[in-house]
């Protein structure tokens, strides 16, 4: 719901409120005035019969006094009348009340009792009525009776009905003309000025940052669009200087990642010695068997010996050579499965000699990841170094690998599929002050560390579009969890 919407409603609520209290507390008025206004003629009417009846002392002058009950009787408002003589106990009332005069002649006898006049509200078959009692007195001021005036309401109602619907017919057009003058205003003054400021924060969030928004006035939305106008502006310059500093960084980054490739190369300089010194020395010792049995029968066994061992020599050489090489990074689908293994048969040496136990769980046929295999490669290079570094006593590094679909900002659609690649190990584990400042430039806990290798291993992960979490405890090892956007379908790459 737009704001002017809002505020022509909430104004239209106050309005509304203040009306109706208004309404409501003029009826009560009006009826309260009504009601006096109504009393006030009975008590009249009642002073009046009082004077006339009192003057008569002879029960003789009965039809008098009858007449003189018809004769206010005939008053439109007035339902009927009830003279009671005490001494005769003598009745005398109008021919509309045959019926249920009973608790008026109650009335009656408690004025009476009390003195002085008696007034209630009720109804008389059915007939909403105000009776009004009062006592009747002989010259000498002795009580000679009562009388009681019934007096119909329906015509005070009927008033409040004409009052109620007056006030709400004037309410009615209090309340449209204002929510009319309201909801112009506010499109005006509020609903289109925002709608510009909106248009402008479409277009800038959508890169255009030459969008000027067009304000004319001295209020606070039109110094708003000013203050936008200048970020614009501010925002541009601002973002020429990233790009400027961005290409730098960049360049600057691609440098540490190669001086960091070559730091891993002079870790893995002694297992290389290894890796190719045990091949080449069982070449020589089957050589020399086949140069002394050229007539043996196990002849093409060894010759396939040889074979692959010299296979295995030129594929530890060529990875060593396409790790080291620098090149511009690729951007294609890779089995993840695949680049795990080639960095494991590069730290197989490694991994022997600590007596590291390598645990694998991950299924066949994963969903690829779009990236460069070397860059992927040196990441989990630099995991898996150190998760053994931090086993010297031996443990297990346990790898596995599975896709997950999860929710991160910036996303359409809400959702998106990734790769979890969990490195486990058994180590020493990290305090949290560690954990804290592992992905920071040149922090190590190596007497011969560099402190660039989490750092680089973390900027490639993010120029993949993923990210690494870590979780570790003292004494019980430490988790490396990569996340890299993964293909929707299941397609076998080559890593």
């Amino acid at each position: 719901m737009k704001l002017g919407t809002k505020l022509t409603l909430y104004l239209s609520l106050i309005i509304v409120l203040v009306l109706s209290g208004y309404g409501y507390l003029d009826i009560l008025s009006r009826r309260d005035i009504l009601i006096r206004k109504m009393k006030a003629e009975v008590r009249s009417t009642g002073r009046t019969l009082q004077v006339s009846l009192e003057t008569i002392s002879l029960p003789e002058k009965m039809e008098y006094v009858q007449g003189l009950i018809d004769a206010v009787s005939e008053y439109e408002r007035t339902l009927g009348v009830i003279v009671y003589y005490q001494k005769r106990n003598l009745i005398l009332h109008s021919h509309s009340l045959e019926k249920g005069i009973e608790p008026y002649l109650d009335l009656i006898n408690r004025s009476i009792r009390e003195d002085r006049p008696q007034e209630e509200f009720g109804t008389f078959q059915k007939v909403p009525i105000y009776s009004y009692a009062f006592p009747l007195k002989d010259s000498r001021g002795t009580s000679m009776g009562g009388v009681s005036i019934l007096q119909r309401t329906s015509f005070m109602e009927e008033d409040i009905e004409k009052a109620k619907h007056n006030i709400l017919i004037t309410m009615f057009v209090l309340i449209g003309g204002t929510v009319a003058l309201i909801l112009f205003r506010t499109r005006k003054w509020v609903t289109q000025p925002i709608s510009k400021l909106m248009e402008g924060i479409e277009n800038l969030a959508k890169g255009n940052l030459d969008h000027q928004i067009d304000l004319k006035g001295g209020d606070e939305l039109s110094k708003l669009a000013r203050a936008f106008n200048q970020m614009a502006v501010d925002l541009r310059k601002a973002q020429e200087q990233i790009i400027r500093e961005g290409e730098a960084k960049l360049e600057l980054e691609r440098s540490l990642r190669q001086s960091e490739k070559l730091a891993t190369i002079g870790q893995l300089a002694s297992g290389l010695a290894h890796e190719i010194g045990t091949p080449l020395n069982i070449i020589y010792g089957r050589t020399e068997l086949i140069r002394r049995r050229l007539e043996d029968k196990e002849i093409q066994k060894n010759l396939d010996t040889i074979l692959h061992q010299t296979e295995r020599i030129t594929k530890i050489i060529q990875q060593l050579l396409g790790f080291v090489r620098k090149k511009k990074p690729e951007q294609k689908a890779l089995n993840i499965s695949n680049i795990l293994e080639n960095t494991l048969d590069l730290l197989d040496h490694q991994i022997q000699k600590q007596r590291v136990t390598v645990v694998k769980e991950w299924r066949d046929n994963l969903p690829s990841v779009i990236g460069d295999p070397d860059q992927l490669q040196q990441v989990f290079l630099n995991l898996f170094l150190n998760a053994i570094q931090s086993m010297p006593d031996g443990g297990t590094l346990r790898l596995s690998v599975s896709t997950k679909r999860i929710s991160k900002e910036g996303l359409e659609d809400g959702q998106q599929q990734y790769m979890e690649v969990c490195v486990k190990d058994t180590g020493a584990g990290m305090e949290r002050e560690v954990i804290q400042n592992i992905f920071n430039p040149f922090f190590t806990t190596k007497d011969a560390g560099t402190g660039l290798g989490l750092m680089v291993t973390q900027g490639i992960v993010q120029d993949h579009e993923g990210w690494i979490m870590v979780e570790s405890e003292v004494e019980k090892g430490s988790v490396f969890k990569v996340y890299l956007p993964s293909l929707q379908r299941e397609v076998k790459g080559n890593g």
